[in-house]
């Protein structure tokens, strides 16, 4: 079985690979001829590459291969428009076992587990009171903003540790969430200490919670790849999260303090910064533009660090999308920052 690595593939040469399909796209060649793009995973990067005579995704499906399956690739690499292409000359399904099938998965560095418990642990260290950080547990009379993100965070922790935090762009990868949010939050303590007038406990809290809707939000597979959801589409991940705050209040009896909920509310619905990034109101409070500038800084790095992955030393990568706001840029790998 061979686990090669695109990383590791040289232009000019084909190589026999055994890798996961995340996505196939059916498309049209200039001459009409239809051909697939089909997205694979190495367990490391995903690559795009195209299998064209005149093949589709019916096809492909007659013979057992869909998104999820298994396959080895005679993949030739080429050099299109200075962009590293891949072109798949024959395709076959394999059944792996579970433990082969995981090396395949992209998934973050460290386990969704203990990124989990990390925010966890941010967020009661935020209050500044004596909480077992070891422990999931708050009292059942505390009624703080560290309890109810708390609460909130156990109660959702399967889909919330397995969820990507994107269909594409960044983090979009299995626990892709908790791998971004716990990013995120190791930021904003780090920024309480810069700026200490800060709100500790809103910042770290809001910051944790900020993107909880895309648990609904986004429908996540077993490897990964994730579609949106109706709810979705029609409301979005903010809204969603705004929701799920109203609906624990509410649960637990409307104990909280009214103005720290609206707060807390409010860094959910500015996240985005802008009204153009699908914010649904621009940030009104110092915290919540902390907690958008976090949130364009964990996300742009994710796209730097996958981006090296994918160029040798002294390279620049393809153009890619969002990485400088709505235009496309390459990253340049130096060999004296590597």
């Amino acid at each position: 079985m061979a686990f090669f690595k695109f990383k590791d593939t040289t232009i000019g040469q084909s190589y026999d690979m055994t890798l996961l399909v995340t996505d196939i796209e059916q498309r049209v060649t200039q001459k009409g001829d239809p051909y697939c793009a089909i997205t694979l995973s190495d367990g490391k990067e995903s690559a795009r590459a195209n299998m064209f005579n005149s093949i589709t995704i019916d096809a492909l499906k007659e013979d057992g291969i869909e998104t999820g399956s298994c396959v080895e690739c005679e993949i030739r690499v080429s050099l299109y428009r200075e962009n590293r292409n891949y072109t798949i000359d024959a395709i076959r399904k394999v059944d792996l076992s579970d433990e082969d099938m995981s090396k395949l998965i992209l998934m973050p560095p460290v386990s969704v587990k203990t990124l989990f418990y990390n925010i966890l642990k941010n967020v009661k260290e935020s209050s500044g009171r004596p909480y077992d950080i070891n422990s999931p547990e708050v009292p059942q009379d505390d009624f703080s903003l560290t309890a109810l993100t708390t609460r909130i965070l156990w109660e959702n922790r399967t889909a919330f540790m397995r969820s990507s935090a994107a269909k594409a762009m960044h983090h979009n990868l299995f626990g892709g969430l908790v791998y971004h949010t716990s990013r995120m939050t190791d930021a904003a303590v780090g920024l309480c200490q810069a700026y200490p007038d800060l709100n500790r406990e809103l910042l770290v809290c809001g910051t944790a919670l900020h993107d909880i809707g895309k648990i609904t939000e986004l429908n996540t597979s077993a490897i990964g790849t994730a579609e949106y959801s109706v709810d979705g589409r029609l409301l979005g991940h903010a809204l969603i999260g705004i929701d799920m705050i109203n609906k624990k209040v509410a649960e637990d009896g409307s104990k909280y303090d009214e103005e720290q909920i609206r707060l807390l509310k409010h860094m959910l619905a500015s996240h985005h910064g802008v009204l153009e990034w699908g914010a649904i109101m621009e940030p009104a409070i110092k915290e919540a533009m902390v907690l958008h500038f976090i949130d364009m800084i964990d996300s742009r790095m994710y796209m730097y660090e996958t981006g090296y992955e994918t160029v040798e030393t002294g390279e620049l990568t393809n153009k890619i999308f969002g990485i400088t706001g709505d235009t496309a840029a390459s990253i340049y790998k130096s060999p004296y920052l590597n």
